[in-house]
């Protein structure tokens, strides 16, 4: 027995030291890093106009001779391979952009050629045109829809104008009164046999609709064009995106559209209500982020949907809801979106069987549970009498609203009304919006946040004035106006460094 424990020792101690010797067989070398300084993670070029002009340093912990090589490619590319144009070998980058106004990624390899170890560093380059940055107002004329815009290459005050560009660059212009117009990043439009997403702007006017590119303003689709199968009756009312869907509304039926994923840039057929296709007609106004609703004036109703349902989708009401969501028996005047996450806003109901009575109404559509609480308007409220709403998004807690020549606050909070801006004589007040960017990075001096007032004169001219606000108060002056011939009736800024997933104020009114 003790000569079998001595050797099962022996066994051990060589096992042992075995492990030790292997142990030190395994001693990693140091891990090569290699360091680039003066990369920046964002840059913003006119294409044609700017070049990316880049000096980095560089350097490895490990000896030997560096090699580069630049290159740039399209972001969000669909159902396309990505191809990676190399645009300079040397470590020092001079480059005139010349790529298309888009969101591109700029790519920097930086090889050891001595170990063979190579690292890639990147970054955003956001390329725009003459029409990527500025104001766009929406206004018409004798019955008939353009836009001009208001060109700001340094910060957020206009340097120049140019009139009419839509029909400049088209050839033509859209039938009826101007309506609403939409920036969206997200769409897909064909560009060289691939569907990419592409900046552009949605114009609808009372009998038409337009989709433009951002980058030169070219018409890619009109509304016979837009929806599959083509319309018979041409009177588009919304156009918005919630997280995953593209919706537009055209003689108030419901059309959707994948938002994120393969898309041909076109909208689907009506959707249906009920098994039995039942008569419906949707109003302009609707909630739109995650989920998305709407209201059918003719059941007085709310309605949900999703692009995979082919169905207008019926919600249900909360316990403590203090008005139905189906067949309320009430007309819609305006509602608008208050937060986005929980998804919220108020509504002004009109009653049909009693037009004297409206209300005020919060609302909360918690995944099809409609809860909605209530403020009855007296007719002694200037609210009463309201007309160009215009809800603020996630700041204080007021919508604005015109009597008359008169714009007004209404604080949700304690019901507290007062007058903030009275237009001149001459003028007719048109729209009240609330457009707000919270710029950072390159887009820091381009940042904003105003209560804007759009007028008609007279004369057949306008004024778009943008007051900034503190408390919700208007400033006594307008920081800007934009002015020029028509009538406005919407607005909205742009920029390279603007998307969808990054606008602060939503695809609501």
């Amino acid at each position: 027995m003790k000569n079998l424990y001595q050797l099962l020792f022996f066994i051990l101690f060589c096992f042992f030291f075995s492990c030790k010797k292997e142990d030190a067989r395994y001693i990693y070398p140091e891990k090569e890093v290699i360091t680039v300084k003066g990369l920046e993670p964002n840059y913003v070029k006119i294409s044609a106009v700017d070049k990316i002009e880049i000096n980095p340093e560089v350097s490895s912990n490990k000896e030997g001779e560096l090699e580069y090589l630049w290159g740039i490619y399209q972001k969000n590319v669909q159902l396309a391979n990505v191809n990676m144009d190399t645009i300079g070998r040397a470590k020092e980058l001079n480059y005139l952009v010349k790529e298309f106004a888009e969101q591109w990624v700029l790519v920097l390899r930086v090889t050891n050629k001595k170990t063979g170890y190579a690292q890639y560093f990147s970054s955003t380059v956001m390329v725009g045109t003459q029409f990527t940055r500025g104001w766009y107002v929406l206004k018409d004329e004798n019955e008939k829809t353009d836009l001009d815009l208001f060109l700001t290459p340094s910060n957020y005050k206009p340097a120049s104008k140019v009139e009419n560009v839509y029909s400049t660059m088209n050839g033509k212009k859209l039938d009826g009164k101007a309506s609403l117009i939409r920036f969206n990043s997200f769409y897909k439009s064909e560009t060289n046999g691939k569907f990419d997403n592409t900046r552009s702007l949605f114009l609808l006017s009372e009998k038409d609709a337009s989709v433009v590119k951002v980058s030169d303003l070219k018409e890619i689709f009109d509304l016979n064009n837009l929806i599959f199968g083509g319309v018979s009756v041409k009177k588009p009312g919304l156009f918005g995106m919630d997280f995953l869907t593209f919706f537009m509304t055209n003689n108030g039926q419901l059309h959707s559209m994948i938002g994120q994923g393969y898309s041909f840039g076109k909208f689907g057929g009506r959707k249906i209500k009920g098994v039995d296709d039942a008569p419906y007609s949707l109003s302009k106004y609707h909630l739109m982020f995650i989920s998305s609703y709407f209201f059918d004036e003719l059941s007085s109703s709310f309605v949900s949907s999703t692009d995979r349902n082919l169905n207008l989708v019926p919600v249900v009401d909360n316990p403590g809801t203090q008005l139905k969501a189906n067949n309320n028996n009430k007309t819609l005047i305006y509602m608008g979106m208050k937060s986005r996450s929980p998804l919220g806003g108020f509504a002004i109901f009109q009653d049909k069987t009693d037009p004297a009575q409206k209300t005020l109404a919060q609302v909360f559509p918690i995944t099809q549970n409609f809860r909605m609480t209530t403020t009855n308007l007296l007719p002694t409220q200037k609210i009463y009498n309201g007309d160009n709403f215009s809800l603020l998004f996630e700041d204080e807690n007021m919508i604005y609203f015109s009597v008359g020549k008169e714009v007004w606050s209404r604080n949700l909070s304690n019901q507290f009304e007062q007058l903030q801006f009275t237009v001149p004589t001459d003028e007719t007040i048109t729209f009240i919006r609330h457009r707000k960017n919270n710029g950072t990075g390159p887009e820091a001096p381009f940042a904003y946040n105003y209560v804007i007032v759009g007028t008609s004169t007279s004369s057949g001219n306008y004024k778009v004035r943008m007051f900034t606000k503190t408390s919700g108060n208007l400033s006594t002056e307008p920081l800007l106006i934009l002015e020029g011939k028509g009538n406005p009736r919407d607005v909205v800024y742009v920029s390279p460094g603007v998307s969808t997933g990054t606008t602060t104020f939503p695809d609501t009114f």
